[in-house]
């Protein structure tokens, strides 16, 4: 039976035993691979709108500054982030360098478990 789970992608010239370590390490903390193996996605859970809202602000001042922007759908309680490297297609440190930024802040503003976050009523 063949195997659902993507194989990771790397951008061509990437270290790609540097990355894989990382994307390993960052499966650790919750991310999956998206179905192309290209990038790596995860949803954060709030217990407010506004601190979902204060997440993604988080998040675009700091893709801005590193001009490496995500794909995000905000929910009532949640966001959704997906990190991919357009060009080069693929994973690269930038992906990882974001992710880990978003574990970071998601602690910071306070996101919660799945289920906890607010939902609309």
């Amino acid at each position: 039976m063949a195997s659902s789970t993507p194989t990771p992608r790397f951008a061509e010239g990437e270290d790609q035993a540097k990355v894989g370590s990382d994307i390993e390490a960052l499966q650790q903390q919750g991310w999956v691979l998206d179905p192309e193996g290209s990038g790596v996605r995860k949803t954060f859970y709030f217990k407010s709108y506004f601190k979902a809202i204060s997440f993604v602000s988080m998040i675009g001042a700091e893709s801005a500054v590193k001009k490496h922007h995500p794909t995000m759908t905000v929910r009532f309680g949640s966001v959704d982030v997906h990190w991919t490297t357009h060009q080069p297609r693929g994973l690269t440190h930038k992906d990882v360098s974001m992710a880990q930024h978003c574990d970071k802040g998601a602690n910071v503003i306070g996101a919660v478990e799945a289920g906890q976050g607010q939902k609309c009523s």
